[in-house]
C-alpha cells in the first residue's frame, strides 16, 4: 500500500488536509470517505486501510476548521456547514474525477456526510454511494438518551462558546474536535427546527441536488444509534428520491456485541463481519 498525505483544493482554493491510500494489487474503484461532523479523518483511518487492502484506492480528508484542515486559531474563522459540501465535499471529488477519471466512483459517508452529499455540485458522477448512521436531526425525532440531552447542548453549549471563544471548544470536553462557529450555530438551528435543513435550503433551490443522484445507495442503519434511528435515517432517504436505494438494518445481537452506536462501524473488530459484507456489496 502507498500513503500520500496531500493538500487538495477546494472550489474556492482552500487547502484540506487528505490522504490518499493506493493498493499494491489493480485497483477495483476510489473510495472518498466523508465524516461526522467534528470527527477527524483519523477516526476512519482503519477503516479506509482495510478498503485499500481489499483493492480499493481511498481518500479521507478533514473539513475546512476541523483536524488537520483548521487554522492556527478558529476564532474568526469563516466557515458554514454548507460549504463542507458545495466546496470540500464537491472540490475532493473534482480532484477524484480528474485523477481517476476512468476507474468506478465510491462515496461512503457517514453522519451527517450522507445528509450532505445531497448538496455536492458533482454528486451526479458518483457511481454507488453509501450512508452509514447517516440521517437528519431534529432532536424530538431521536431516540434516548439524545432526545433530552442535545436540547441543552444546542441551546447552551453552542450559543455559549460562539460566544465567548468564537468557535465551539468541542475537544476539551472530550465531544470530537472543535468546530468553526459558523458550522456550529447552522448545525443547531437545522436541528432545532422540524423540516430540519429543508426550510434553509429551499431558499437556495440550487443546493437541493439529492435528484441528481440516480445511482444505488445503501443506507447502512444500526439499530442502537440514537442519533441515526430508523426514523432520521429514512426521513433523510426521502431527498433521494431517484436513488435505488437499499436499506441494510444491523443490530448489535445479531454481531455478539453489545453496542455498536453512531460511530461503531468504523472499529476495526468489525472488520471480518460489517466491513467484508461492504466489500462484497461494492463488488
Amino acid at each position: 500500500m502507498e500513503v500520500q498525505k496531500l493538500k487538495i483544493s477546494t472550489k474556492d482554493g482552500y487547502k484540506l488536509a487528505a490522504i490518499l491510500r493506493e493498493p499494491n494489487e489493480k485497483r477495483k474503484g476510489v473510495i472518498q470517505i466523508h465524516g461526522g461532523i467534528g470527527l477527524p479523518q483519523e477516526l476512519y483511518s482503519n477503516f479506509a486501510i482495510y478498503l485499500t487492502q481489499n483493492g480499493y484506492a481511498t481518500v479521507t480528508f478533514d473539513y475546512r476548521g476541523i483536524g488537520k484542515s483548521k487554522p492556527t486559531n478558529l476564532k474568526g474563522f469563516d466557515a458554514d456547514i454548507i460549504d463542507w459540501a458545495e466546496l470540500d465535499m464537491t472540490g475532493v471529488f473534482d480532484w477524484i474525477i480528474k485523477k481517476y477519471p476512468n476507474d468506478k466512483k465510491i462515496v461512503i459517508a457517514h453522519s451527517i456526510g450522507g445528509a450532505l452529499a445531497g448538496l455536492m455540485e458533482n454528486n451526479s458522477k458518483i457511481d454507488q454511494l453509501f450512508l452509514i448512521a447517516s440521517s437528519t436531526a431534529y432532536w424530538k425525532d431521536m431516540s434516548k438518551p439524545y432526545r433530552w440531552i442535545m436540547p441543552p447542548v444546542w441551546s447552551f453549549f453552542i450559543p455559549v462558546h460562539t460566544f465567548i471563544f468564537g468557535y465551539v471548544k468541542s475537544k476539551k470536553f472530550k465531544l470530537g474536535e472543535d468546530i468553526p462557529k459558523g458550522v456550529a450555530l447552522k448545525w443547531w438551528k437545522w436541528s432545532k427546527t422540524k423540516n430540519y435543513f429543508e426550510d434553509d435550503l429551499k431558499k437556495s433551490a440550487k443546493l437541493l441536488r439529492y435528484d441528481q443522484i440516480k445511482i444505488p445507495l445503501t443506507s447502512i442503519q444500526i439499530s442502537d444509534d440514537p442519533i441515526a434511528n430508523n426514523l432520521t435515517s429514512n426521513k433523510l432517504l426521502a431527498y433521494y428520491k431517484k436513488a435505488k436505494i437499499k436499506v441494510c438494518e444491523i443490530t448489535p445481537k445479531e454481531l455478539g456485541v453489545t453496542k455498536i452506536g453512531h460511530v461503531g462501524f468504523f472499529s476495526r473488530k468489525f472488520k471480518n463481519t460489517l466491513w467484508k459484507d461492504l466489500i462484497i456489496e461494492m463488488e
